[in-house]
């Protein structure tokens, strides 16, 4: 092989999916892979490489150059394969001789079967190709290394501004086994040094890996955007971060942070499904209402050995920013499961933004105490609750979005709970929540269900889809909750919802015998209505009431959204790109 060129006409014309052996490993190609890709031993050789997106969110590469025959004369050679997620290698793929046509595309194409190619993706600055000829094709065996073209115009690579695989894997660091899995690492037990996962590695967590101790051994886990973590599979595998500890996982908006199950993105008896490990758990020094006085002894409900719990409203438990974790909530025992992401007293410190709990056996996020606040939460298809809070969480967020299923056990979009042992414990459970949409099916629970003596602050909001029988858009329940929220006439301002649409076959509930109904507790707050808030699947059409139907929140965390709902009309989707199977 000789010369190679990128010819975006010749991608077009030769499109179509081959089926790829998958295989299971840390690099997840996207387009910034795309580009020309030269031989680093052999200047003018290469290949033209992209990677492309079908409408449902499948990707195929396309490889392609020109070469020439034994005569001289030029041709193209091309192929081109489904690629899967965490698929790094590929081998045996139909490599294609195409001859004739024109860009006028008026002249006859000639396509041969010439022989296979292997690929294999290193990183962001090295692709190896082996080529093995048909015998009649009458040209030799190739082996070669890419480098991108950047690379040769400075002799050094320049990195790619969306490309973050910048190591080759090289192995285990100390401390961790080499898994199963190509490219893969394990962790266990306790992390008592600064580490960072990169991404050019799989890492397993096998069982409860702790970061840090108690307060001691302050320990900083980093992970690199696009890092892949995944349980083993054989135990109760959750990463929990110990208050004083900090886990800093800052993903990308194009190279998310993805914790998930075993089986996920690898062939194997079975599909990935919920409770196939444990989750993520970042616990703090922030106050609880359940452990109010030292010395602070808050007890994990999945984990009585693990303690949390604090005076520090501003203590920080690190970043978590574009994450994604999947098929979460492994049962230890009837009622003791871990969520997708679980925060015990983490402080207003730690950055919770872009997260995505995605088929998750229970919750996609319960705050237990603390005053942590978050921005852009998505949860698909969760077990339980969406958005769950108890021992007196009194954060911020803005800008929700969560779907159940059809099926799957699903509970309340939000499970808003002041303390269930003591309803009226201090102090009160009462966050502000602003800019959620909650769709709801047909085993969902309630929309918004307030027990337990809650208050909290729920604003510009869309709620629907609640219909099972039984359940409601809204649902207010036990002495302490309605007592903390005053009356229709008599507000506390200890719990107030303004602003909010609400569409579901049943809109109100409320115990027998309270003292109000949640229809009046609603209707009496401004900007409230049950109309229809004409969406089209999850985002609202242009000529929508609620993009006009919402009010700005006097407070600096809270960016200017005037509208109700999470999404300011249909084009203001902040959920593409990022995170996975959205609908």
């Amino acid at each position: 092989m000789t010369r190679f060129i990128k010819s975006a006409a010749l991608a077009a014309c030769v499109a179509g999916g081959l089926i790829a052996a998958s295989a299971n490993a840390a690099v997840t190609l996207s387009d910034a892979f795309s580009g020309n890709w030269n031989d680093v031993t052999t200047q003018g050789k290469g290949w033209g490489v992209d990677i492309l997106t079908r409408p449902n969110g499948d990707r195929v590469v396309f490889l392609f150059g020109s070469t020439f025959d034994n005569d001289g004369n030029p041709f193209w050679v091309t192929t081109n394969f489904d690629i899967k997620e965490f698929e790094f290698a590929w081998t045996g793929k139909p490599l294609i001789k195409v001859e004739g046509n024109t860009f006028s595309g008026n002249q006859p194409v000639d396509v041969t079967p010439i022989g296979t190619i292997d690929m294999t993706v290193e990183s962001c600055g090295e692709i190896n190709i082996n080529i093995t000829p048909n015998a009649e094709s009458g040209f030799q065996a190739v082996s070669q290394t890419l480098a991108p073209i950047q690379f040769f115009a400075s002799g050094v690579e320049q990195k790619g501004t969306k490309c973050v695989y910048e190591t080759k894997f090289a192995g285990c660091p100390a401390g961790t086994t080499a898994g199963a899995l190509p490219r893969s690492c394990v962790l266990r037990g306790v992390i008592t040094h600064d580490m960072t996962l990169t991404n050019d590695t799989t890492w397993i967590l096998d069982g409860l890996v702790k970061v840090g101790g108690d307060n001691t051994n302050q320990t900083v886990l980093t992970i690199q955007p696009g890092t892949l973590i995944k349980g083993n599979g054989a135990t109760s595998d959750y990463l929990y971060v110990q208050p004083g500890s900090k886990l800093i996982a800052d993903g990308k908006a194009y190279a998310p942070i993805i914790f998930t199950s075993p089986d996920d993105g690898v062939t194997s008896s079975r599909e990935p499904a919920p409770k196939d490990w444990g989750g993520v758990v970042l616990s703090g020094n922030a106050p609880n209402n359940k452990c109010p006085i030292a010395p602070f002894d808050c007890r994990s409900e999945f984990d009585p050995n693990l303690r949390y719990g604090g005076n520090d409203p501003h203590d920080s438990s690190g970043i978590l920013r574009y994450v994604q974790v999947r098929y979460s909530g492994y049962i230890f025992t009837e009622g003791r499961e871990v969520n997708a992401f679980t925060m015990q007293s983490v402080g207003d410190g730690t950055v919770l933004d872009y997260l995505q709990a995605y088929r998750g056996g229970d919750d996609g996020i319960e705050f237990f105490g603390g005053t942590a606040n978050l921005r852009h939460m998505v949860v698909v298809d969760g077990g339980d609750d969406s958005i769950d809070w108890d021992e007196g969480w009194s954060g911020k967020a803005q800008f929700a979005y969560s779907k159940t299923g059809t099926g799957f056990g699903e509970d309340n979009g939000f499970e808003s709970s002041n303390q269930n042992e003591n309803q009226d414990a201090t102090p009160r459970a009462m966050p502000t929540i602003a800019n959620f949409t909650f769709i709801g099916g047909p085993t969902a629970g309630d929309g918004i269900r307030l027990k337990e003596g809650t208050g909290g602050h729920l604003v510009n909001g869309v709620v629907k889809g609640y219909d099972k029988d039984g359940k409601a858009c809204l649902f207010i329940t036990n002495a302490p909750t309605y007592a903390a929220a005053g009356s229709p006439t008599a507000l506390s301002g200890n719990t107030t919802i303004d602003h909010v649409f609400l569409n579901c076959a049943t809109q109100f509930k409320q115990d027998d015998g309270a003292p109000w109904t949640a229809e009046a507790f609603f209707t009496a707050q401004a900007g409230n209505s049950t109309s229809d808030a004409m969406l089209d699947g999850y985002l609202p059409m242009a000529n929508s009431p609620v993009l006009g139907g919402g009010r700005l929140i006097p407070d600096g965390f809270f960016e200017p959204a005037p509208y109700a709902g999470a999404f300011g009309g249909p084009d203001g989707d902040w959920t593409r790109a990022w995170t996975y199977r959205v609908q």
